[in-house]
């Protein structure tokens, strides 16, 4: 198996008071046993995270499109993610808001979904796919040609002002997509119920899928819980990966940060170097801080 694990590191000193605290003994087994491969990323500003660089590597995809990946589908489209979001004016600029703050059931969701589809009709050559509550992808044959924008995971919790699309058309399109929801009945229904309303949408993690289908697991239980700021809940969920898929036999682990993704592989050793790696296993914290 192939492992990619998103989000397994952060680089604020919180997320890594709560990694070290850890105990994860099946990680550590499977560092001492696979050798350093690929490096994939630059730093923390790049605009898509290095799990989707990884990805697009491994499957020689010529574009990091988490949409198009998401919706499974053949290059004949370029596609984007859509995510509903509520953006918070604050004394120090405007931040989006975490996943979490919505809290929008599937239902919700799709009623906005729903609202949108306006301003992307089908009668336009838009096609929609309901990820889930909380993401949607919109594909066109030519209308996202040249488009290029950040990924949501980067922006998620902070200010919108680094992130922010540069061109015209996404720019245009999100203003749309605010005037539109503004005063709606459905965020008058969220007000009511003391709820975020949905403000915004974010569009981003645009591509078309060029590439070649890889035998690769990628699990993201860590992602939400960093997104949204709960570091019990992400602490808790590698416990569980550790307990599972790390106790598995693994040919190949990929362990992604905020910075870089660090492929680890099954590869010939001589017995000097198995013995070294008997006496002198790599320390957990030291290989994330890397990432």
């Amino acid at each position: 198996m192939h492992l990619m694990i998103p989000h397994a590191a952060a680089l604020d000193d919180a997320a890594r008071h709560a990694f070290a605290g850890l105990a994860l003994p099946h990680l550590a087994a499977q560092l001492a046993r696979l050798s350093p491969a690929e490096t994939w990323g630059s730093d923390e500003f790049s605009p898509q995270p290095p799990h989707h660089l990884a990805l697009a590597a491994l499957r020689g995809q010529a574009e990091p499109s988490a949409a198009a990946w998401a919706v499974n589908a053949g290059p004949e489209l370029r596609w984007a993610l859509m995510t509903p979001v509520h953006l918070a004016v604050g004394t120090d600029g405007v931040d989006v808001l975490p996943p979490a703050a919505l809290a929008l059931s599937e239902s919700e969701g799709a009623r906005f979904a729903a609202v949108l589809r306006e301003l992307w009709p089908e009668a336009e050559g838009w096609q929609w796919r309901l990820l889930d509550a909380q993401r949607w992808a919109i594909g066109h044959a030519s209308a996202l040609d040249s488009l290029q924008a950040a990924s949501f995971e980067r922006a998620a919790g902070q200010h919108i002002e680094p992130w922010l699309p540069q061109h015209r058309t996404l720019r245009r399109w999100q203003n749309e997509a605010q005037m539109l929801l503004h005063g709606h009945a459905l965020n008058a229904e969220r007000e009511a119920r003391g709820e975020h309303v949905v403000n915004s949408v974010w569009i981003g993690d645009i591509g078309r899928s060029n590439g070649q289908p890889v035998d690769i697991t990628v699990d993201d239980r860590l992602t939400a819980p960093l997104l949204n700021g709960d570091l019990a809940a992400w602490a808790e969920a590698w416990q569980r990966l550790d307990a599972g898929l790390l106790a598995q036999p693994l040919t190949s682990l990929t362990l992604c940060g905020q910075r870089f993704a660090r492929r680890f592989t099954a590869q010939p050793l001589t017995w000097m170097e198995r013995l070294k790696r008997r006496f002198q296993a790599p320390e957990l914290a030291s290989v994330l801080e890397t990432l």
